[in-house]
């Protein structure tokens, strides 16, 4: 009877293992690949240069942009994510970087930092991103990505906005693969980086801050 009674037991611990052992594998979390956005940047004209120091502010973005995941949206009212592609930092991080990158590359401004640095400066561009996902709009042909966003200037130390402007780019993937969607983001963030660096510089309050060669530097605020 001992050995009979004992035989249960044996199958409750074996059946107990085998289930906590696949919990192990259903809490595991996917491996994705990871992306980085290399934003198309280049100004076919010159720009204007000017006096004024720029501090580019974190983005905001609806909770569902808020992510390292790459999104999609397969109908007007729907996100989802690619299952194997991440990028390297979350959407509002990658675009605060490309919008610095691309104020740098213009060379129209004396200097240009993140708003968390402890800087002082003239202005700050606040941002935010309404859309950032490759659309599938046609099951025959590649997705379009779609880089949406609003910008303002605040004029430092008064907080006041004297410049707002809306910045949209759509680019057709070359092929429906993750490689070649991440391309067509590079193209659209650049698109988008380019016009709001152009607006910026050109806006009058900017522009009304005219400089030599002999720019002054950032001070960090007290």
């Amino acid at each position: 009877m001992t050995g009979l009674s004992g035989q249960p037991r044996r199958w409750g611990a074996a059946l107990i293992a085998i289930l906590c052992g696949s919990c192990g594998i259903l809490s595991e979390a996917p491996k994705r690949q990871l992306y980085r956005v290399n934003p198309t940047i280049s100004f076919s004209a010159p720009l204007p240069h000017v006096a004024a120091q720029l501090l580019v502010a974190v983005p905001n973005a609806p909770a569902g942009l808020d992510t390292a995941r790459v999104a999609l949206s397969r109908s007007p009212v729907s996100l989802d994510y690619f299952a194997d592609a991440e990028w390297t930092d979350r959407v509002p991080l990658l675009v605060q970087s490309a919008m610095i990158e691309g104020f740098e590359r213009s060379s129209a401004v004396p200097a240009v930092g993140r708003d968390s640095a402890g800087l002082r400066a003239d202005f700050i561009l606040e941002t935010d991103v309404r859309d950032f996902s490759a659309v599938y709009d046609s099951p025959a042909q590649p997705p379009i990505v779609s880089v949406v966003v609003n910008v303002k200037l605040i004029k430092i130390p008064e907080h006041k906005i004297v410049g707002q402007n809306s910045t949209t780019r759509r680019q057709r993937a070359a092929a429906n693969s993750i490689p070649e969607v991440v391309r067509a983001f590079d193209a659209a963030l650049g698109g988008v980086v380019e016009e709001v660096v152009r607006w910026a510089v050109t806006n009058p309050a900017l522009s009304g801050r005219r400089g030599s060669l002999s720019w002054p530097r950032f001070v960090h605020a007290d």
